[in-house]
């Protein structure tokens, strides 16, 4: 009888393309206006979302941030501005929160990196990104919709 603690099981392969959380570099939201690179993404993936984890509290003033990619500067957040006033210290911004989320996951052929883009610095804060995404290699096609249940658990 196998071991399914062992890696025996038909279902290991699929669980190697579990949804995963990827956390960012640390950026200081009062650095200079500009595009960050904060996390690289591997070919082959697919990033279901990306969350905002404040690190250091967050006084907003006139801040703009715009969180997306190589190809899309606001892919995933457009004008976050995180209201006014204040965001404390372990605070997560989803995508439809404070920030006008643009697309809710996207699938990278090829490497790519995300990116946070300060338009307009904060006062003070600095957050880290949450991107709950999984590494699906061979499994994808060239359309996403097309991979048949069987070949994604299959072993």
């Amino acid at each position: 009888m196998a071991n399914p603690l062992y890696g025996q099981n038909k279902a290991d392969s699929a669980l190697q393309n579990a949804p995963k959380v990827a956390i960012s570099a640390q950026l200081d939201l009062t650095s200079t206006a500009g595009v960050y690179p904060v996390l690289d993404v591997p070919a082959g993936t697919y990033v279901h979302s990306v969350q905002i984890l404040v690190t250091a509290a967050i006084t907003a003033g006139s801040m703009d941030i715009d969180v997306g990619d190589g190809d899309d500067a606001d892919r995933f957040y457009d004008g976050w501005a995180a209201a006014t006033g204040a965001l404390a210290l372990g605070s997560i911004i989803d995508c439809p929160g404070a920030g006008a989320g643009v697309q809710g996951g996207r699938y990278y052929a090829s490497a790519d990196s995300i990116d946070i883009d300060i338009n307009t610095v904060a006062g003070a804060g600095k957050v880290r990104l949450l991107v709950h995404c999984s590494k699906l290699d061979g499994l994808a096609p060239a359309s996403l919709s097309a991979i048949p249940v069987e070949k994604a658990l299959a072993d």
